[in-house]
């Protein structure tokens, strides 16, 4: 054997060593690989999922418990504010005191008018009235303010209101829905009817939190005064303006109302007035296509090519 063949069979040798450590490498790679993900990070990854699993279900539990806390919380504020549990006595209690209410904003033709009380699960009954009278639109608005000021769990569930013709009367008529916990009368209270009926006026003297304004006359400005149905035979000289243009007059802006009720154009700037009927509103500011309007004390905001009726007021910090 010749130094040349020798040194082909020692590369030869070689190379077969080389192949068997980058194939002994690669077989150490991939079974570590295999190794890791069966050994460690298949059981590593287990482990995380059941971990983030049992936190959701912690968390799912500590949501459920503040539910029922809160139910708890409400539970309670509706037992205050609840009928008395005995669905009869109830039932007259809430009707004289329907009528009462009708008297006092004095409407004429007054009926109440009461059905069979439900018991709605076994968990509270269900009183249902209907109201019906004719009166103007600020009685109506006593009513519902008296009605809504009342702490008592109690709601409107439809109403209907006609104008009648040449007349500022409207045709009113409403349903009524009460409610009564079973429950709801605590072991110790006193049960007479002499009772149950001071505890009912009690409940219906405290003051509910489910009015916007605590005072009858923000809602004589907002609704009374504005009057959407434009009763009285004749067009409403409210109902009737709009905004129809805002020009620059010298540099100055110009708001235009056109008051269709009498064809009229008014020209106002900012400072001046603006009198329809029983409201007055002033130009306090021109914004782009916008009007901020100055009405008792409120600000109003009304757009270009809006009726005045579409302007809604803006919250006391604008």
């Amino acid at each position: 054997m010749n130094k040349r063949t020798t040194e082909k069979a020692q590369t030869n040798h070689f190379r077969q060593y080389m192949l068997g450590a980058i194939m002994l490498v690669m077989a150490a790679y991939f079974g570590g690989t295999w190794l890791m993900d069966r050994w460690i990070q298949g059981p590593l990854q287990d482990a995380q999922r059941e971990t983030a699993r049992l936190r959701e279900d912690i968390k799912q539990r500590e949501d459920g418990l503040a539910k029922i806390r809160e139910a708890g919380k409400l539970l309670e504020v509706w037992q205050q504010q609840s009928l008395p549990e005995n669905s009869e006595v109830a039932r007259s209690l809430y009707q004289a005191w329907l009528v009462e209410l009708v008297e006092d904003v004095q409407w004429s033709n007054p009926s109440v008018t009461s059905s069979e009380p439900t018991t709605r699960r076994g968990l509270y009954h269900s009183l249902s009235f209907s109201v019906r009278g004719r009166g103007t639109l600020e009685q109506l608005t006593r009513f519902l303010f008296a009605f809504y000021q009342t702490d008592l769990l109690h709601t409107v569930r439809s109403l209907t209101i006609s104008p009648l013709q040449r007349s500022e009367q409207l045709d009113v008529s409403m349903s009524i829905e009460a409610l009564a916990l079973i429950g709801s009368s605590a072991k110790d209270a006193d049960n007479t009817q002499e009772g149950l009926y001071e505890e009912f006026r009690r409940r219906t003297w405290r003051a509910s939190e489910r009015l916007a304004a605590d005072q009858m006359e923000t809602y004589k400005t907002s609704i009374v005064q504005r009057n959407v149905f434009g009763m009285g035979g004749t067009p409403d000289p409210i109902d009737s303006a709009y905004l129809t243009s805002i020009n620059q007059i010298d540099g100055q802006p110009e708001v235009w109302f056109t008051l269709r009720a009498t064809n009229e154009l008014v020209k106002l700037r900012i400072g001046q007035q603006l009198q329809l009927g029983s409201l007055s509103l002033e130009i306090a500011q021109v914004l782009g296509p916008d009007v901020i309007l100055r009405v008792e004390g409120e600000r109003w905001l009304l757009s270009l090519g809006d009726r005045l009726t579409d302007a809604f007021a803006l919250p006391p910090e604008h």
